[in-house]
């Protein structure tokens, strides 16, 4: 039986990460690809609060590539987040192997993002308060990265020295 997630403090924060995004991705970053007309005042009240707080014109004027990278939330962060909930409560080992892409994913996406922004003629204040926004994503994305990275490969390295002993027996 898997340990359990309270007891595995990196699994658990991402859960809380994803349990946290995956409802805001539908409800805010999503709404530029819904019909206007079927968008309830809330969501448009959670994405006016985003943009009277953060200053994010990402909301205003959606950028093609930032319109991309919604597409990208669609059809494959939604769906790892989705599956992580499960994976990650039952400690699954493919974890590293699907965690890894979607951590370079969001990293290079949201580093996109801060890279744009920094030069759109705002007043600093207001980059600040995106890079408040953005960068826990980018922090987490990196770390998450380098943890994956670090699984997978402890992993690599147990099944090379298990073949290592099986060819040595078979000797």
């Amino acid at each position: 039986m898997a340990t359990s997630i309270f007891s595995r403090k990196r699994d658990l924060a991402y859960l809380v990460h994803f349990s946290i995004s995956l409802p805001l991705m539908f409800l805010v970053d999503m709404q530029a690809l819904y019909p206007v007309s079927v968008v309830p005042g809330f969501m448009k009240a959670l994405k006016f609060y985003l943009i009277n707080t953060h200053h994010d014109q990402f909301f205003i004027h959606t950028p093609p590539f930032f319109r991309a990278f919604i597409w990208s939330e669609v059809l494959y962060q939604a769906p790892v987040m989705l599956w992580s909930l499960g994976a990650l409560r039952r400690a699954s080992p493919k974890l590293p192997i699907v965690l890894l892409p979607y951590a370079a994913l969001i990293f290079i996406t949201t580093a996109t993002c801060m890279f744009e922004y920094s030069f759109w003629d705002i007043p600093l204040q207001h980059k600040i308060d995106l890079t408040t926004l953005y960068g826990p994503y980018l922090a987490l994305s990196a770390f998450m990265f380098v943890d994956m990275s670090i699984r997978l490969n402890n992993i690599v390295n147990k099944s090379s020295i298990a073949a290592n002993e099986g060819s040595k027996k078979l000797q």
